[in-house]
């Protein structure tokens, strides 16, 4: 099955580290008369998941949305798994100008402990702890019992949230009922469908991309009874352009999770979306030729993700295509 779209751009980017298993992110760029949306759904998706991509990139292309003049979105730096929490805090405080640290945990509570308390070490010997805040992002990894031992040692640090510490709305009710930080929810809000966030939560992380695009975040966002904070899913420059949008848009005064941009060795552009002074610039970005020669996809992977959008737009209704002014474009093969 292969998918005639008139101009599609494909591409290869190789972060910096690994990030959660991750070397490479794999995708393609479309264009409409809007500008560039960007399809690139983690290869675990099911052809569901990568519908709501498609439908976001989409959305970016196709539909006219107007971007503001000279505004930016404060975003927080992101310590993965396998960085140095030290050196990636004093990179981001000094590079960047982040004071909201984003911190991958989920390892034994001893671990996990001396990550974050590294950033605090950062910051201290940078003379900035009084402007630190934290964000432990546990990706439903801990129990509920870890998770109350991980925070009992952490007392005395600046956290700001902790995000999906466990899996289950069942599991984060019970933990709520024994802390007093807050919780943040993202995969359970996605995969579960849970809008009454407030019975087992206090935030809600929202990611444009894989919800659908700014439509259907703003839907989504109507029907959740808590908070919301933004965050990426890892997308290119391209791709992040619609989150930075959608962050300014709902939540103007919050700091985002969108500076992913700093994971990232290579881009389908030439200024990457990353930060300046602890933000980012609202505006829509589009590919460079060059860059996206530097990034090529091979072939055979070509055909591969050509098969998984077709198979995505398969899924996405005539009606919904049709009010977007998207051409039927042939699938074959």
């Amino acid at each position: 099955m292969l998918f005639a779209f008139p101009e599609l751009e494909f591409f290869s980017l190789t972060l910096q580290k690994e990030f959660r298993g991750v070397r490479r992110r794999e995708g393609i760029l479309l264009a409409g008369p809007s500008g560039w949306g960007e399809f690139s759904p983690f290869p675990n998706y099911a052809p569901i998941e990568d519908s709501l991509w498609l439908r976001a990139a989409l959305e970016s292309a196709f539909v006219p949305i107007e971007f503001p003049q000279n505004s930016s979105v404060a975003v927080n730096a992101i310590i993965g798994d396998n960085e140095d929490p030290y050196l990636g805090s004093a990179r981001a405080l000094n590079e960047f100008g982040c004071t909201t640290i984003k911190i991958k945990v989920g390892l034994d509570v001893d671990q996990d402990v001396e990550r974050v308390q590294e950033i605090v070490r950062a910051f201290v010997e940078a003379g900035q702890l009084n402007k630190l805040l934290i964000r432990l992002d546990a990706n439903g990894r801990w129990g509920i019992e870890q998770a109350i031992n991980t925070i009992a040692e952490l007392q005395s640090v600046p956290i700001e949230y902790i995000e999906q510490p466990c899996r289950s709305a069942t599991q984060l009710r019970k933990l709520r009922k024994k802390l007093t930080v807050p919780i943040a929810v993202d995969e359970t809000i996605r995969t579960d469908g849970q809008y009454q966030v407030s019975e087992f939560a206090d935030l809600a992380i929202i990611k444009v991309s894989p919800l659908g695009g700014i439509d259907a975040v703003e839907r989504l966002i109507e029907k959740l009874d808590v908070p919301v904070r933004f965050s990426s899913a890892l997308e290119s420059s391209v791709g992040l352009s619609s989150s930075l949008l959608a962050a300014h848009k709902f939540a103007p005064d919050q700091v985002a999770g969108l500076g992913t941009g700093m994971l990232l060795a290579t881009d389908t552009v030439k200024q990457s979306a990353i930060p300046h002074g602890g933000r980012i610039r609202v505006a829509k970005c589009e590919p460079d030729p060059e860059q996206l020669a530097r990034v090529p996809l091979s072939k055979t992977q070509q055909d591969l993700w050509r098969k998984r959008l077709a198979q995505a737009w398969q899924l996405i209704p005539e009606s919904q295509l049709a009010s977007w002014g998207v051409p039927k474009w042939s699938v074959q093969g």
